[in-house]
This record gives structure tokens, C-alpha cells and sequence, in this order.
């Protein structure tokens, strides 16, 4: 069913046009992305499909009573209410038939003796009736949906009882986003939904939407997020708003090939106009081919001009290069303790070899920056070693540069930093972090952060470090600015270190990870892809034989030989079935149990013996909340074991 549609939209702010004559369907339970540059208009169609703000033409239809939730970048909670007591108000009306459940078990409770007049008889079919209205409405399992998503979210119970205003504005920003998925609108509409989450909390929202029963639209930096959510994206890209079919990754190919396609049908039809252009001009003035050249210029004149393709991401050829490389060996870091005053570790100990390219991942807080900064040579070891290999250059790239303030100019910021070199040569390096021509005048104090992240990104390039030391990289920058420093990157032939919550980001690059925690980590050979069917093995034996715990945790991530090693993969993946089938027994176990309570309370006996009827209900609800939780863990073994087959 269609919920939403929008025809022929389009809007202009002071005269500038943003887009025009945008068509965008909603249907029910679809993911849908919204993607584009920075400033293109990816939020003001989302303010316009929301309601909240106008359009200059277009018409916009949808079904009535459209129940539409919408979270905003800025959108926070602001009351003294309890988590809880905030968390409970989409389930007012079920609490309101609780209570009515109550009052009316209470009045027959009290006039039980009575159970043969027809006021006892009435008040027997308004409870029956509230009954049905509580069950229909998943009355019995609203506490437990609380519970878990806030615990997704990162709540714990202690969070409870706490007033929303004692939180800080990042976790107000996620109760609102808990607030919206409990309420479970018919869409919802999510606004940069992952900034204020670690990569733990990210995955529990990608799990939890790919369940939701509504249609979403989501506006996302985070290319690894809409890969595992969406199923179409509407690209906001030079005035127009194009549809593609698939998620992002497939978006990418096919944005590329519609341009490839529009640029060869472009330089076809320029060949053509050149050729009729100089045929005309060489014989309009001949009497023997004049007739020819004047049915060529009229050719010319009722052809129909295609415009020449763009790439809202602008092309930009950065290299990181050097001049000379390091020797194999780059650093090797023993008992290494890290912090200010405490070590925030157990000791860590890795060695990091020419060519490597370190995803350094774990938990908020754990201290990935300043392990980093401390392989920098920008914070000294409490202690430990580092020793370095033969010709380092190491460059270190901090996201709070992104964060500076300079009175300079674009151009004199960093021509004060290079005075040997010519100003056509820097503006050559600026221009391949798209700052071209008279935008080099900018000043540096009206700068975004993401413009300040590619300024930062280009001094950088100009050091010629062989190696790369980079904490978040991307944190400042749109999607396409992502995709150009990610490429540069990938051309890099040095040595690559990096903290990164940008999966997609990791996955492009990374050749080993490097888990920190606080027993000082753990060196992972193989990509990110990998890290996760390593981890999600993991986590399945752990569950599967407690016993071996030890045994799979040595097994699993701290051998590092064992990358090829099919025939552990097969027998991990046999554990993995064997589980799952547990699972699906003891589903059928609690879907019987279910039915059986069901049937039990619909029983003439039952229905007259009030205190069974509540016994029955508190046990039915605890085996539905047996259910869902089995049913969790059956979908995520499901999860690892597609990982397997894929």
C-alpha cells in the first residue's frame, strides 16, 4: 500500500533552486536512503516528506491517519520525567485498559457471590472484551520492549528511575530515538540516527529496523548502516533526485554507470555537432553543396542538446606519496602502558609491519585515541616500548584539527606553513580537496568542520609521511568527501593506522584490526569482514559450551594462523547449526506452552476463577518473554551462519 506520495516537488531558497519536479513514493515497510553532499538538500526534502516544512509546487498525497514519527540531528527530550515514565507514554492507551482490566477483576473479585446476575454477567464481558483489546495490543510484552531498547540503546536499569533532564544532550538524543521506535509509527523518518552511537549500539539499531513493521527513510553518513538497511536510495545530487533500486553499494554502481552511460551518450553527440558544424561551415557557400549544409544546419537546430553528466562528488586526485619507504619492520611495540597518569590497559604488546593497514577498533572510552596518539610519538608511554624501524616519517592526522581557528585565509593558512613553494602549486593541491579558485579566499573562521577536515587532510598530503597515523578521519566529512579520502588511501603504499567508527570506512582499507580492551587488546590477520565472522563465532561456541570458553577464545581471535584454515571454519559452522536447531526446538516448546495457557483460559472453568485467569496471564507473559528472547538469539545464529554461506 501506498503511504506516501510526492509529485512533480520543487523548492528554492532566495531564489536558489534546491530541486525541482521530485516524484517520491513511500510503501509500506519499505527502507528507503537519502543520500547527497553536504548543503544538496538531503534534510529539506526530509523536512518537506515530515510536514514540516512548505514547497513552492508539487502536490503531496497520503493515506489518512498516516501515523509519521520523525528525529531530527537536534532533537533531544527535555522533561524531568523518568526513562521509564517517558518510555511508557506510547503505551498509554494499553496502560489505560490495564487499568480498566484492573477495576473490573477487583468488582468481581469483591461480588463473586453474585456471579449469576446479570450486572455480574455485564462486568464478566467488559473484562473479556478489555482482555482481548490488552492481548491484540501486546499488552503483556510493552515492559519488555522497553527494556529492550533501551538496553540496546546503551541504558542500563540503573537508568530507570533517573530524570531524563540529568542525561547529557548525545544520550537525550537516544532516548528520543528509543521514544520513536517504541511508538512504532507507520514511518519513520531518522535523521543522521548513528551519531550519537557506538559501532556495538549501530549494530543493535541495524538488527532491530530490519524488524520494524513500518517503512523507514533514513538520512546517513554511515555507508555500512544504509548497506544493511535499505533496499532503494533517492540520490539529492545538482538540483535533481534520482532513484535507484538496491541498497548503497548498489547505488554506487548504478549512479556510476548511469554517469559512464549519459557522458558517452554526451561525447557522441558532440562528435556529431562537430562534424555537422564543420561540414557547414565549409560548404554553406558553395552552390554545388549549399542545399547539403543547409539540411545539416537544420539538423543541428532541432537536435535536441543533452547535457553534459556530473558527479556531484567532484573528482579530486589526491596521493598520499613519499619519497622513501620504511624497512620491513615499522614498529614493535612491547608492554606498551598507556594513559596520562593511570594506565587505562593491561600492557600491549603488536608488532606493525611495512604495508599494514591497522584498523584499531573497541568499546567508547577505551582509550583507541590515545594509544594511537602514543604510537605517534604525541603522547609519552607510561611505559613500556616502542621501537621504530629504519626511515619513518610518520604522519599524524587528530580529529579535533578538524576543530581549529585561524584569522588566515584558506590559501595564506597554508602557504605561511609551505613559503617555498608557488602559489599555483598550492592552489593545485587545494584544488584536490575541492577547493578551487576564488574559494581558497575563504576564511578559515567561516569554514565547516568538514572543510576544515579536507584543509587539515591536504597539509598532510604535503608532509609525505610513509607512515599514516589517523584518528576518525571521516568524522567531519559527507559521504563524498569519504569516498575521496578512501581511495587516496587505498593508492597509499606505506603503512596505515587508524581509529575509525566508519565500518564501511574499515572494511575499504583495513588488512588486520587491532581489538583494544582493557586486557590490552587483540591482533586480528584478516579484514573487517573477517574480524565480525571471527567475533560471531565466537560468540556462538561461548553461548554453545561454556566449558570451552577458553579454548574458543584462543581459537577464535588470538590465533592469527588460521585465516585459510577451512576445515575450523566448517566444524564452527556445524556448532552453529547443531545451535540453532536447540533453538528452534525450545521456539516450539514455548509456541505449545503459549497455546496451550490460551487454551486453558478460554475454558469454561477458567473463566469464572479469577485468580487462575491472573496466575495463567503472569505465565504466559513470562514464556512470551522466554519466546522473543530465544527467537533473538535464533536470528542472530541465523546472521552468523548466512555469514558462513555467503
Amino acid at each position: 500500500m501506498i503511504l506516501m506520495q510526492l509529485s512533480q516537488i520543487s523548492k528554492s531558497f532566495d531564489g536558489e533552486e534546491i530541486f525541482d519536479h521530485v516524484n517520491f513514493e513511500i510503501q509500506t515497510g519499505e527502507r528507503i536512503g537519502i543520500v547527497g553532499r553536504n548543503g544538496a538538500g538531503k534534510s529539506t526534502l526530509m523536512k518537506i516528506i515530515a510536514g514540516v516544512e512548505g514547497y513552492d509546487s508539487g502536490h503531496i498525497s497520503k493515506v489518512k491517519g498516516l501515523k509519521l514519527g520523525y528525529l531530527t540531528q537536534q532533537m533531544t527530550l527535555d522533561t524531568d520525567n523518568t526513562v521509564f515514565e517517558e518510555m511508557a507514554k506510547p503505551f498509554k492507551e494499553v496502560e489505560a485498559i490495564a487499568q480498566r482490566m484492573q477495576q473490573e477483576t477487583d468488582w468481581l473479585s469483591q461480588h463473586a457471590d453474585h456471579y449469576e446476575t446479570l450486572e455480574y454477567q455485564k462486568h464478566l464481558n467488559n473484562y473479556e472484551s478489555l482482555s482481548n483489546q490488552f492481548e491484540q495490543m501486546e499488552g503483556y510484552q510493552y515492559e519488555s520492549k522497553i527494556k529492550t531498547v533501551l538496553n540496546g540503546l546503551n541504558f542500563t536499569e540503573a537508568d530507570y528511575d533517573r530524570a531524563i533532564n540529568d542525561f547529557s544532550g548525545g544520550q537525550k538524543t537516544r532516548l528520543s530515538l528509543a521514544q520513536m521506535l517504541l511508538s512504532e509509527p507507520d514511518l519513520l523518518l531518522l535523521d543522521e540516527p548513528t551519531n550519537h552511537l557506538d559501532m556495538e549500539t549501530t549494530e543493535w539499531l541495524e538488527d532491530y529496523l530490519k524488524f520494524f513493521s513500518g517503512a523507514i527513510i533514513i538520512i546517513s553518513h554511515d555507508r555500512y548502516f544504509l548497506d544493511k538497511i535499505v533496499t532503494q536510495v533517492y540520490d539529492v545530487a545538482l538540483g535533481e533526485v534520482k532513484h535507484y533500486k538496491g541498497n548503497y553499494a548498489k547505488y554506487v554502481q548504478l549512479r556510476d554507470q548511469y554517469y559512464e552511460k549519459r557522458m558517452a551518450e554526451y561525447e557522441r553527440q558532440q562528435s556529431e555537432m562537430k562534424r555537422l558544424e564543420t561540414f557547414v561551415e565549409k560548404n554553406i557557400t558553395r552552390a554545388s553543396t549549399s542545399g547539403m549544409a543547409k539540411s545539416r544546419r537544420k539538423i543541428l537546430e532541432k537536435m535536441e542538446r543533452i547535457e553534459k553528466p556530473m558527479l556531484d562528488a567532484k573528482s579530486a586526485n589526491i596521493q598520499f606519496d613519499f619519497e622513501r619507504n620504511t624497512g620491513n619492520d615499522v614498529m614493535h611495540v612491547q608492554n606498551l602502558e598507556i594513559g596520562y597518569t593511570t594506565p587505562i590497559t593491561q600492557p600491549i604488546s603488536l608488532e606493525i609491519s611495512k604495508g599494514d593497514r591497522i584498523g584499531v577498533i573497541g568499546p567508547n572510552g577505551i582509550g583507541k585515541s590515545t594509544f594511537i596518539k602514543t604510537l605517534a610519538m604525541q603522547l609519552p608511554a607510561l611505559s613500556g616500548h616502542i621501537s621504530h624501524g629504519s626511515n619513518l616519517k610518520v604522519g599524524y592526522y587528530d580529529q579535533k584539527q578538524a576543530e581549529f581557528t585561524s584569522n588566515n585565509s584558506i590559501l595564506d593558512f597554508v602557504w605561511n606553513q609551505y613559503r617555498h613553494m608557488q602559489e599555483k602549486d598550492i592552489r593545485a593541491v587545494l584544488g584536490r580537496f575541492l577547493f578551487t579558485q576564488e574559494e581558497v579566499k575563504k576564511m578559515i573562521s567561516d569554514l565547516s568542520g568538514g572543510e576544515k577536515a579536507r584543509l587539515q587532510l591536504a597539509l598532510l598530503m604535503l608532509e609525505k609521511n610513509n607512515v599514516l597515523i589517523l584518528d576518525e578521519p571521516t568524522n567531519h566529512l559527507d559521504i563524498d568527501s569519504k569516498e575521496m579520502l578512501e581511495h587516496a588511501l587505498q593508492q597509499f603504499k606505506g603503512t596505515l593506522i587508524f581509529v575509525s567508527h566508519d565500518r564501511y570506512f574499515i572494511d575499504a582499507l583495513a588488512n588486520k584490526i587491532f581489538d583494544l580492551d582493557v586486557d590490552g587488546g587483540q591482533f586480528i590477520q584478516g579484514d573487517y569482514t573477517y574480524y565480525l565472522e571471527k567475533t560471531a563465532q565466537q560468540r556462538a561456541l561461548t553461548e554453545h559450551d561454556a566449558q570451552n570458553q577458553s579454548h574458543s577464545e584462543s581459537s577464535t581471535l588470538s590465533t592469527t594462523n588460521d585465516y585459510q584454515d577451512q576445515k575450523a571454519l566448517r566444524n564452527e559452522k556445524r556448532k552453529i547449526e547443531r545451535q540453532i536447531e536447540e533453538y528452534e526446538a525450545l521456539i516450539e516448546t514455548y509456541e505449545s506452552e503459549i497455546e496451550h495457557i490460551d487454551n486453558e483460559m478460554a475454558s469454561e472453568n477458567t473463566l469464572n476463577d479469577y485468580e487462575e485467569t491472573a496466575r495463567l496471564a503472569n505465565v504466559r507473559l513470562t514464556t512470551e518473554q522466554n519466546l522473543e528472547q530465544t527467537m533473538q538469539k535464533w536470528e542472530e545464529l541465523q546472521l552468523m551462519l548466512s555469514a558462513y554461506e555467503n
